[in-house]
């Protein structure tokens, strides 16, 4: 599978692309376009962040981190947090333990 082929961008909603999801992990990416936001929301497990095309502004409890090709960040755990595209065409993946 290849990602960015994958994941159509949708000017209207950010696009999700499902790869795997397990009794143990669920991995899928996010893209976004510029400007686009994945509205504010919080993850109950942990979940890792790796960005493979663009850029995204990652914003939580009044914070604010840019994250570029390949950036990889830990997701705080019950905070709310929104993410918004940076660059014309942004995507990223998320892996989720859920299996605790």
């Amino acid at each position: 599978m290849n990602i960015e082929n994958e994941m159509p961008l949708n000017p209207e909603n950010p696009s999700v692309l499902v790869i795997r999801k397990t009794d143990k992990i669920k991995y899928f990416s996010v893209g976004l376009q510029k400007d686009q936001m994945l509205k504010k929301h919080k993850t109950h497990v942990p979940t890792i962040l790796t960005v493979l095309k663009g850029e995204i502004e990652f914003l939580w409890n009044g914070k604010s981190i840019k994250l570029r090709f390949m950036d990889v960040f830990d997701i705080p755990v019950d905070e709310f947090h929104e993410v918004r595209g940076l660059e014309k065409e942004n995507i990223f993946s998320l892996v989720q333990e859920v299996g605790q």
